[in-house]
C-alpha cells in the first residue's frame, strides 16, 4: 500500500507558469523522470463556464511545472499543443471572446505564458473555418494548422508523445 503522507513544513516548489498547474511534490518516486521530454497535448474539450480556465490547458502548466521541479531543464522540454473542437474558442484575442461571450478570454494569459515557455500552440484550421474564427481574432502567437489531425500526426512524426485525457 502507498502511503504519501504530509510533511510538516512545506517545501517550496520551483514553477515556470506561476498561477497556474498546480501540483504537489512527490519524494524519491519509483519511476524515474526522464531528464528529456517531448510531449504533444490534445486538447478538445473545454468548460461550459466560458469565465473558467480550461483544463486541459493548465495541465500543460503543471507538466512543465512539476517536471521543472522535478529537475528536468526548459531546454529538455519540447511541448506542443493542439487545441480543436469545443476547445476552439479558448484561441480567441480578447476581443473575439468579447464579442461571443461578453467577457475577457480567461485562457489568454496562460496561454502567453506557455508561449513564452516555447510551448508551441496549434490550433486545428478545420475548428477554426467551421467555427468562423478569422486569423485576427486569433491570439497572434498560435499556430494555424490544416487539421488537428495534421498537426498530431507531424509531430508524432517528429518524436512528440501524445498525451490525451481531456
Amino acid at each position: 500500500m502507498l502511503v504519501l503522507s504530509h510533511c510538516s513544513h512545506a517545501v517550496e516548489s520551483k514553477r515556470l507558469i506561476q498561477g497556474y498547474g498546480q501540483f504537489k511534490q512527490v519524494k524519491e518516486p519509483d519511476i524515474k523522470t526522464p531528464k528529456k521530454l517531448k510531449v504533444v497535448f490534445d486538447v478538445y474539450t473545454s468548460n461550459d463556464d466560458e469565465s473558467a480556465v480550461n483544463k486541459g490547458l493548465n495541465t500543460v502548466a503543471r507538466f512543465l511545472n512539476m517536471h521543472f521541479d522535478a529537475g528536468v531543464k526548459p531546454q529538455n522540454m519540447q511541448v506542443a499543443v493542439v487545441i480543436h473542437g469545443a476547445a476552439g474558442k479558448d484561441i480567441l484575442n480578447h476581443s473575439a471572446y468579447n464579442d461571443r461571450f461578453l467577457i475577457d478570454n480567461p485562457n489568454a494569459e496562460l496561454l502567453e505564458l506557455l508561449h513564452k515557455n516555447k510551448v508551441q500552440i496549434i490550433i486545428c484550421g478545420q475548428t477554426a473555418e467551421f467555427r468562423n474564427y478569422k486569423r485576427d481574432e486569433i491570439l497572434d502567437f498560435v499556430d494555424v494548422s490544416l487539421s488537428a489531425i495534421t498537426a498530431l500526426v507531424k509531430l508524432q512524426t517528429k518524436g512528440y508523445q501524445l498525451i490525451n485525457f481531456n
